[in-house]
């Protein structure tokens, strides 16, 4: 076995896991990796393996990863190890794995290294015509996505006018405007594989209404003569806008009709704000905010009422939006033109239907190696599991379930820290990591990595302090978050001072955030200032962390006022709050149709039209 890593292994307190991932190759595992310990150079000295030893040839191995960028980053990393694997191959060298390794850089642009996106896009491309798609399918640029799916909804409530479809009588029953369910529509559209719930409640009858009718009347009627007629200074509080429009329209919303009546009690029954100062009487008004909130959590009927006519609007707007999202998706297969969401539905349908299909890509791509694994989310899972596992009979015999299959023998490889994972962008779930790390138990290993080479000794003391036992993490893992695992840290083999340093800020003002921001800002980057003009560090040697992203632009114009470069990052971040709201308006623009975006625009900074106003 040759040497196929880039860490000196035998010193690690992690050693036998890093071992076993180089030379344990007909055997599925699980590695959990934790932040700094040198999982991407694992997952490539364990590709490198596999086409050293014979077990893969390098176009039968895909690696997938999370973005285009660290996709690129391990291409040229795995192309530079076995480059310097050949170069470093003596005369005693077996000539065997010199040929396994220059085969593999010579056909190197033959192996998969990408999202999981392009990859599904590439299993689709093998065998289009199973799944009824045009081979020369395209797929839609996200830009070009937001407006064919905002003309498709708009061509869809169009449609259902023209044709009189009996849905709009039955949303117009529970008051449901079909125009506002835009973004319900954009979310299904999103999550094509999730099963929606589509449960009703028995309604009220015709008796329990007219039990319920008297009181909800005197229950309007008491609370309009506790209203002042003028609207008050702090504007009008959430209660007293729901008895004003209970008020005004009781002749127009038919209460003595089941559907206006529930309607009306619905509204009576949420949650919302009391200010007792605003009423005519305090006192009065606070006996009647807590008679308003008896009535809505603990009379039965009322509850029952408002529940179930919730959840009838539930139901209606959820049968709407997974219609239109089903002809949405019919549609854009129909044109060739795929979302990145239609490449992992039609990808995980395509090795449900095709018992061939399926054997024939699982034999293409026979080694699956994921990054990042956190981070997947059931469809995806989904589609690694069909594609690592043999099919036990045709698809129409057998029905599939991935949860229940075992992948071939080394088939799958996944790396992943439940403690990084940003679980819910893009249904990441920690969950489902759960499940398929206890499924691994069955059908392979689950190993660790507890070495971090990324910190010092100082650091990883601090880290283990505040989040290790009795911290601020659990020391079981829960339904919603990892456990914590400690920091394996290296000594230091450096002369340079290293640890952890804190000092005081003056107190300030009200302690006015930007007054402190400005101070530690001046403070800092005469630091990070006076040890790059003494040559003891480059600027990129510095990160500074916030709590939030509302102050960086402070810290980076302090720090360029000392003529050092600043690259400020982060998700959405904006140097200014003008930026912030530009970029809303601009939004609003490619998708003027979003009454969400169009609210947020008429109510912020370029407009200012109070919420009041808009109602």
């Amino acid at each position: 076995m040759i040497n196929s890593g880039e860490t000196k292994a035998a010193k690690l307190p992690d050693t036998s896991a890093r071992v076993r991932i180089r030379e344990d190759l007909e055997t599925n595992l699980i590695v959990e990796a934790g932040a700094g310990s040198g999982k991407t150079t694992e997952l490539i000295g364990r590709m490198v393996a596999l086409v050293s030893t014979g077990s893969a040839l390098v176009h039968e191995i895909a690696a997938v990863t999370f973005t285009r960028k660290s996709a690129a980053e391990l291409r040229e990393r795995f192309q530079r190890r076995l480059e310097g694997l050949i170069r470093d191959q003596g005369p005693d060298s077996d000539e065997s794995v010199r040929e396994r390794l220059v085969l593999a850089l010579y056909d190197i642009d033959r192996v998969f290294i990408g999202t999981i996106h392009s990859f599904c896009a590439g299993l689709l491309r093998e065998r289009p015509l199973e799944i009824g798609l045009d081979p020369t399918f395209e797929q839609l640029p996200a830009d070009e996505r937001v407006r064919v799916e905002s003309d498709f909804w708009d061509g869809y409530l169009e449609r259902l006018v023209r044709e009189a479809d009996p849905i709009l009588g039955e949303l117009a029953e529970v008051k449901l405007d079909p125009s506002y369910l835009r973004n319900l529509f954009s979310e299904v559209v999103k999550h094509p594989d999730v099963v929606f719930p589509d449960d009703t409640l028995k309604t009220l009858q015709a008796p329990e209404m007219a039990a319920l009718n008297d009181e909800f009347k005197d229950i309007v009627k008491q609370g309009w003569e506790l209203i002042p007629k003028q609207e008050p200074r702090g504007k009008w509080d959430g209660l007293q806008k729901v008895i004003r429009d209970l008020h005004y329209t009781h002749d127009v919303t038919r209460w003595n009709e089941p559907g206006g009546f529930l309607d009306a009690l619905s509204k009576l029954c949420r949650p919302t704000t009391f200010v007792k100062n605003r009423w005519l009487s305090p006192e009065l008004a606070k006996v009647f905010n807590d008679r308003v909130k008896e009535f809505a959590l603990n009379n039965e009927l009322a509850v029952r009422g408002a529940d179930a006519q919730n959840a009838r609007r539930y139901q209606l707007a959820m049968r709407m939006a997974i219609q239109a999202a089903q002809e949405f998706a019919d549609y854009r297969r129909r044109i060739g033109r795929l979302d990145y969401q239609d490449l992992l539905a039609l990808s995980a349908e395509l090795l449900r239907r095709s018992a061939d299909a399926r054997h024939q890509l699982g034999q293409r791509y026979r080694r699956i190696l994921v990054d990042e694994f956190q981070d997947t989310d059931p469809l995806q899972t989904e589609i690694l599991f069909l594609l690592a596992s043999e099919p036990s009979g045709s698809a129409e015999e057998v029905e599939i379930d991935w949860r229940r299959e075992d992948p071939r023998p080394g088939a799958l490889f996944l790396v992943g820290d439940p403690k990084q994972s940003i679980y819910s962008f893009r249904r990441a779930d920690i969950d489902l990591y759960t499940f398929v790390k206890h499924r691994f138990r069955d059908f392979g290993s689950v190993l660790e990595l507890t070495m971090n080479f990324r910190s010092r000794p100082p650091i990883g003391a601090l880290v283990n302090e505040l989040f290790g036992k009795g911290g601020l993490f659990p020391e079981k893992g829960s339904e919603e978050q990892a456990p914590f695992q400690p920091l394996n840290t290296r000594t230091s083999d450096s002369s340079a001072p290293e640890g952890v340093y804190s000092y005081s800020l003056d107190r300030v003002d009200r302690h006015v955030r930007r007054l402190i921001a400005s101070d530690d800002s001046a403070r800092l980057a005469t630091w990070i200032a006076s040890r790059v003009t003494a040559g003891e560090r480059a600027p990129g040697d510095f990160m500074i962390l916030t709590r939030d992203r509302k102050q960086l632009s402070v810290y980076a114009r302090e720090l360029e006022k000392w003529g050092l470069p600043v690259q400020v990052t982060g998700a959405g971040v904006s140097a200014e709050e003008e930026l912030q709201e530009l970029q809303t308006l601009l939004e609003c623009m490619i998708d003027p149709g979003n009454p969400i975006k169009v609210v947020a625009v008429l109510v912020g900074l370029f407009f200012g039209i109070d919420y009041e106003q808009l109602v």
